[in-house]
């Protein structure tokens, strides 16, 4: 793969940014209001992200094969295990207790972004490549699992994990594509169905999008960042688990696209995501979105050098 300049890679991700300030512009305006939240959030997962992973899987030729599926699944289960594991150590050496933000830490620090942010960069950077979107889909059920299992335990303090995440739009509706495919039942499956998928699933991404710029105005304060904490999150987060995944992908005896895959995750700041366990379930939310934000900042500088080096590896 040619090596991609600065330029390119900044004209990548600002149209990002961009959208997701035009939620918090939104937000300020009073265009999206708080008690408006709830209601979008369920068009935006349960309806519009469906439509979209299904446009994506459907066709797809690589995910016709059960095991290549499942090996996506499964390296998106270790990926995610990792950056919780190298994440729970840095917060060990930083000498967090549970009340003081360590479980907000580790899932924040250990968690990409591995949705909507890296879907995006990947229509951008690689629109030669529509495979890897829908690989990429598959590759995140194995996130999910992770995330709403030890994640949950994790940032919830909960005593069993719950299952009910199996029943959201972007789970089941995965599952739904892989079987599909896997039966070949996704060629009896209209023109007309697949527009309506691309039409309303196109709404999926920037919605969302907007919808953590909302989060961001309500939850983030400048003057109140915890340094010490949030520094050492986006270290964990722009430069250690980076670099893990890279000599990963440069070692493990995998796939190229799946290489690709992990090379990407490389690239992706912290997912709003685990801002959202927090808030919701006794944790530091605040702390999740400084470390958000900030590997947000630090990933439009340090996208460039991974992105490279990550392809120059995978050669």
């Amino acid at each position: 793969m040619n090596e991609i300049s600065f330029a390119s890679s900044l004209c990548a991700i600002l149209p990002i940014y961009a959208v997701i300030a035009s939620g918090s512009l939104a937000r300020k305006l009073g265009w999206i209001k708080p008690e408006g939240d709830q209601t979008l959030m369920k068009v935006a997962v349960e309806l519009t992200l469906p439509c979209f992973i299904l446009y994506n899987l459907l066709g797809n030729e690589k995910l016709r094969s059960v095991s290549y599926s499942l090996s996506a699944i499964a390296l998106g289960m270790f990926i995610i295990a990792l950056g919780i594991f190298v994440s729970w150590l840095g917060a060990k050496l930083l000498k967090l207790k549970v009340g003081d933000g360590l479980r907000t830490f580790v899932v924040t620090a250990g968690v990409q972004n591995y949705g909507f942010f890296v879907i995006a960069l990947v229509a951008i950077l690689f629109p030669e490549r529509p495979d890897i979107v829908g690989l990429m889909l598959t590759f995140n059920v194995g996130c999910d699992l992770v995330v709403w299992s030890l994640g949950f335990l994790l940032i919830s303090n909960a005593k069993e994990i719950s299952f009910g995440f199996l029943k959201k739009g972007p789970v089941w509706s995965v599952f739904l594509g892989l079987f599909l495919m896997w039966t070949g039942l996704d060629k009896c499956v209209g023109d007309s169905v697949k527009t309506f998928l691309h039409i309303m699933g196109g709404v999926a991404v920037p919605l969302n999008l907007m919808l953590f710029g909302t989060l961001i105005v309500d939850m983030f304060d400048v003057k109140k960042i915890v340094w010490k904490i949030t520094g050492a999150g986006v270290l964990l987060r722009m430069f250690i688990l980076p670099a893990c995944f890279i000599a990963i992908a440069a070692a493990a005896p995998l796939d190229n696209s799946f290489k690709l895959l992990i090379v990407l995750q490389a690239l992706t700041p912290s997912g709003v995501m685990s801002a959202v366990l927090a808030k919701h379930f006794g944790g530091h939310p605040k702390i999740s979105v400084q470390i958000t934000i900030l590997s947000c900042i630090v990933s439009i500088f340090t996208l460039f050098f991974w992105l490279n080096l990550g392809l120059k590896t995978i050669e």
